[in-house]
């Protein structure tokens, strides 16, 4: 084999397993999973104001929102007064939030072996650093609920 090509191979065999740990990590982050959180949220409203310093269909703080990178939408600034506002209560932009910060924080909170929406939840509503605690009273139930009709759902054949 030729002194490059044996090189190459290493260095991709040593980047595999992250590739892989990433790709698998948000293969389960969908549209499902963001409409559960969503709705367990706040029923997905759309309102334009905040209340009590959360923001939007996913309830997200100026914290998280500074945790997950300062995401704004489309040719805005983070440094602009109310960048965080406009985006939190737009939902496509409140996903890219909700995506950046699984991103930095995935991890298996529930000790299952998995990761997967349930996961992202705990991270969403307890924290990146403290996710393992059990989700409880309102949110929790409309999340489950919510979550078994997506599987519903998505089980269905269509044809």
């Amino acid at each position: 084999m030729h002194p490059f090509g044996s090189s190459l191979l290493l260095l991709l065999l040593l980047l595999l397993p992250f590739a892989t740990v990433n790709g698998a990590f948000l293969s389960n982050l969908n549209a499902t999973c963001f409409r559960c959180i969503c709705d367990a949220s706040t029923g997905c409203s759309t309102s334009t104001t905040c209340r009590q310093s959360y923001c939007g269909p996913f309830s997200i703080s100026r914290a998280y929102w500074m945790d997950a990178g300062r995401v704004v939408l489309p040719a805005d600034e983070p440094s602009r007064w109310g960048a965080f506002e406009d985006c939190a209560n737009d939902y496509d932009c409140a996903t890219g939030i909700v995506t950046q910060y699984m991103e930095k924080y995935g991890t298996d909170c529930n000790g299952d072996g998995l990761v997967d929406c349930v996961d992202y939840t705990m991270l969403h509503v307890n924290g990146g650093p403290r996710c393992q605690g059990a989700l409880g009273g309102t949110f929790a139930s409309r999340f489950y609920q919510c979550l078994r009709a997506g599987k519903r759902d998505s089980s269905r054949t269509f044809g």
